[in-house]
């Protein structure tokens, strides 16, 4: 079985389908998706396309990062922040 988004489980509440109590028990279990807490970065290309620039360590799931991966990361941050924007992403350019 999949996981529902947070929106889902919203709509669900409002409409009377699924209780607060209900939604509460689903998050526990792990049967609604966490919302996303980072704010997505895009920049144009020389064509004018919008891209996401993002930053990840392959292989690194479940594992502690390093003094050296924190020092990256906080570059990484200042540097995104500098040369990128944040968009409205659901008026996609094509």
């Amino acid at each position: 079985m999949g996981k529902i988004t947070v929106k889902d489980a919203q709509a669900l509440k409002t409409s009377g389908v699924l209780s607060e109590a209900a939604i509460t028990e689903m998050e526990d279990k792990g049967l609604v998706s966490k919302e996303r807490k980072s704010t997505r970065r895009f920049m144009k290309t020389g064509d004018g396309k919008w891209v996401e620039v993002m930053l990840y360590f392959r292989g690194g799931k479940d594992t502690t990062l390093s003094k050296n991966q924190k020092l990256l990361l906080s570059d990484w941050t200042t540097i995104v922040e500098k040369y990128t924007t944040t968009r409205d992403t659901t008026n996609k350019t094509k």
